[in-house]
């Protein structure tokens, strides 16, 4: 198989986990008409969605704290009654929303790699453009902002379906690379934990000067790729005196 075909192959196990990604957003979703369409009902899969859709637009405008589960409810044209049989509570909405915005993320930094980039360049680059580029998301920016200390961290953190949905994405790339790179002792599951907890160390600045790209690769190259590879790079100088 060739690195283009291996790339490609990645990006279906990502979207494929991904149910909730939607192509045409970079920014904010397209507005659905609110309700049930004309016609017959939607699955609850497309009403979770339609409620993702409504908070996403209404954390934008009138943010996170004004938008209670009855205001997101009203949105999507919605009873208050319907959004708790999808999500018992906010912050399990809240989880939700953080998911699919990484998962838009994650989808969009393989669209942007290199034809010819190899599975550990892959995992090298999406370590580097999350730690320097999601902090930036204006709606995830909009959640931490106003909500308690640490919560968009936390929620990543505790989001099981975050690592299943990394893990097949780790197992391509382990399979793919057959030892040639990565330690061949590693479980995807493992390497899929310890791709999102060091992410989530970038994302939140508990390790210093992270917001700068080259900081990012000379981190890696000294801290996470020993953990990873078979033969990581000689130790260099990784913050500026």
């Amino acid at each position: 198989m060739t690195l283009a075909a291996e790339i490609e192959q990645i990006k279906v196990y990502v979207i494929f986990c991904s149910r909730g990604y939607r192509r045409h957003v970079p920014g904010a979703p397209i507005r659905r008409s609110r309700g049930r369409p004309a016609g017959g009902g939607i699955t609850a899969e497309q009403s979770k969605q339609v409620f993702l859709d409504a908070a996403e637009r209404l954390f934008a405008t009138v943010g996170y704290r004004e938008s209670t589960m009855e205001v997101i409810a009203r949105e999507a044209g919605y009873s208050r009654g319907s959004i708790y049989r999808h999500f018992p509570t906010r912050d399990s909405l809240v989880d939700a929303l953080i998911q699919r915005i990484t998962q838009r993320h994650m989808t969009g930094i393989l669209d942007r790699l290199s034809p010819n980039a190899g599975p550990l360049d892959i995992l090298i680059e999406s370590m580097v453009i999350v730690a320097t580029e999601l902090v930036h998301d204006p709606l995830l920016r909009t959640i931490s902002d106003e909500s308690d200390e640490g919560t968009v961290g936390r929620m990543l953190a505790n989001n099981t379906a975050l690592v299943q949905m990394v893990e097949p994405v780790m197992a391509e790339m382990l399979s793919s690379d057959g030892g040639r790179q990565f330690r061949r002792d590693l479980r995807p599951k493992d390497l899929a934990q310890y791709f999102i907890s060091t992410s989530i160390s970038m994302l939140l600045g508990v390790i210093p000067g992270t917001e700068d790209a080259q900081t990012v690769r000379r981190y890696i190259d000294v801290f996470v790729l020993p953990a990873i590879v078979a033969h990581p790079p000689k130790p260099r100088a990784v913050f500026p005196d």
